[in-house]
């Protein structure tokens, strides 16, 4: 997997190097932003996926990995959240295409 991409928009507009792409297995991109596993609790409704490395270590609903005991991996990891899918059908397709397939891994998109 490749270094992050930030958003070309975000940067036009000033914002923080804070928002990335992420390309799903259909090749479909979504935008997610860097929050704290402290914050996950205020995105009851968004997809969320943790990163380590390289690699996705985790994906699914925001309000899931809130649940988790603070010392485990994906909540040690560094997190993202995709606010853009409005109702639980959306989410879960988002969480479908971005599902890393074993031995595999998502790629960044630019």
């Amino acid at each position: 997997m490749s270094s992050p991409h930030v958003s070309r928009a975000a940067l036009a507009a000033g914002l923080p190097a804070r928002f990335l792409y992420w390309s799903g297995h259909s090749g479909r991109r979504y935008l997610f932003s860097s929050t704290s596993a402290e914050m996950l609790h205020d995105f009851e409704d968004a997809v969320a996926i943790a990163v380590s490395g390289d690699r996705v270590v985790w994906v699914g609903d925001a309000s899931a990995l809130a649940r988790f005991p603070a010392d485990s991996a994906p909540r040690r990891a560094a997190i993202y959240v995709h606010l853009l899918a409005a109702t639980a059908e959306d989410r879960r397709a988002v969480i479908e295409d971005l599902r890393p397939v074993e031995r595999s891994f998502l790629r960044l998109a630019a």
